[in-house]
């Protein structure tokens, strides 16, 4: 049966399309038909192959004879060499230019399996089935693409718009509170850069009940999509999704480097959010009233992460090749109020060293109490 309207909403992307609804996936399907790839190849981690494969091919039958390709779940796989690996299966196979990657998973897959497909045999088509919260309103929306290098967030990468984004909620089902809890984080982003109310919705919504977080999903990913569509290449608007991700970045980098727990991407950009939240306001671009909302809302939400002041350095070290920089200054996005953004903002080293000392008091309150 085929689905009515109300059971699939596209939005424009720009580049691509994100599909939603009740029957995203079944669109999927209607789209492959479309397409006539020579080759059909299903990228994903050990646990998207496990738990969300079989609802795929359920739902999506002309993906039954793909071949499926694993790569090991977390961070670690958005590296180079799994790229090659990845590159070299495809040439055994003989893939050609009308093959066909799908990419099941959340951020790591879709910035691994983006960044493959833009680069084998300098460019194939891919498709983003996000199974994360992350993915699905942020990471697997807007053609990006890349790998980690030396343990730098997103240092080798390409635009590579994949054909379409086909978001099925229930696959969430699977994750924990935690990775909830990770993409989250850039929902909440969202609602500060472009749209109070949004940010209040969230606010308000219970995690465990998936039909309370559809529309919010879907509000997201539509910001998102907007932003993409108006600067596709981070000529200027994008900028205002990087809200929280300068620090955030080497903050997670650091995690990665420390015997401590390492961060989910979402958790950094929570920390980056809190101490860019502050700047915001030291740069008087940020009401007082505002930011103790904001900062009060994440804190209560996230485990605080703690570190010491002698990492401050190193943090800021890794910060310095973050892409947003120019001549050699750091550039970042603040808050002008509850909705709204300013971009390429110049700080310096001090001013960021001041806001991490501020979250670092702000930790050692909590943990006091």
């Amino acid at each position: 049966m085929g689905a009515t309207p109300q059971e699939v909403t596209e939005i424009d992307a720009g580049g691509h399309k994100v599909v939603m609804g009740r029957h995203a996936l079944r669109a999927l399907d209607r789209e492959l038909s479309v397409l006539h790839p020579t080759a059909l190849f299903v990228l994903g981690d050990e646990n998207t192959l496990r738990h969300c494969l079989p609802e795929l091919l359920a739902q999506v039958p002309r993906l039954r004879e793909a071949q499926t390709l694993s790569v090991e779940g977390g961070e670690k796989a958005k590296d180079i060499s799994v790229c090659s690996d990845i590159w070299r299966h495809l040439a055994e196979e003989a893939a050609d230019r009308q093959a066909l990657l799908i990419c099941l998973g959340g951020g790591v897959v879709t910035d691994l399996g983006g960044f493959v497909a833009g680069t084998y045999k300098r460019g194939i088509r891919c498709v983003h089935v996000p199974t994360s919260l992350l993915g699905m309103v942020d990471a697997a929306i807007g053609g990006k693409s890349g790998v980690d290098l030396a343990g730098l967030k997103n240092m080798v990468g390409v635009f590579h718009d994949p054909i379409g984004t086909y978001v099925h909620v229930p696959f969430l089902k699977s994750l924990g509170k935690r990775d909830l809890l990770n993409g989250l984080a850039e929902m909440i982003k969202h609602g500060l850069v472009s749209d109070a109310e949004h940010w209040e919705a969230i606010g308000a919504a219970a995690l465990h009940d998936l039909d309370a977080l559809r529309p919010l999903i879907e509000r997201s990913a539509a910001i998102k999509a907007a932003v993409v569509k108006a600067d596709p290449r981070e000529a200027g608007l994008r900028k205002v999704l990087n809200f929280g991700h300068t620090i955030g970045h080497g903050i997670e980098a650091l995690s990665w480097e420390s015997p401590r727990r390492a961060l989910l991407h979402g958790e950094a950009v929570v920390i980056g959010m809190i101490c860019e939240a502050w700047l915001s306001w030291r740069m008087d671009l940020l009401d007082r009233g505002s930011y103790d909302r904001i900062t009060t809302h994440l804190m209560e939400l996230y485990k605080p992460y703690t570190f010491d002041s002698s990492e401050n350095h190193r943090m800021i070290e890794l910060m310095r090749n973050d892409k947003k920089n120019a001549g050699g200054q750091f550039r970042f996005t603040l808050l002008t109020g509850i909705g709204s953004a300013k971009v390429d903002v110049h700080i310096t080293a001090a001013q960021v060293q001041e806001a991490l000392e501020h979250y670092r008091l702000l930790v050692k309150d909590v943990i006091s109490k």
